[in-house]
């Protein structure tokens, strides 16, 4: 594993003082399927719109919820 993908909740700006850490993961659909099993615990859902822009951009931009919901990945073993 060279890399792994942080899901962040953030505000409705995507604003990097707002990112929260909600979960780890290894691959894109562990991603996706970490924020879905977030967004229906507090009585959401992500499909459609959501999903697709989950998918393709990386981030929600429509989220039903409070907040959006940003993926990034991060390399390992790596110096800043």
């Amino acid at each position: 594993m060279e890399s792994v993908l942080v899901v962040y909740r953030t505000d409705n700006w995507h604003s990097y003082n707002s990112r929260d850490i909600i979960a780890i993961a290894t691959s894109s659909e562990k991603a996706i399927s970490l924020c879905k099993e977030k967004a229906k615990a507090e009585g959401f859902k992500i499909s459609g719109d959501t999903l697709f822009e989950l998918t393709n951009y990386n981030q929600t931009q429509s989220y039903k919820g409070e907040g959006e919901f940003v993926i990034e990945e991060l390399d390992l073993n790596i110096l800043f």
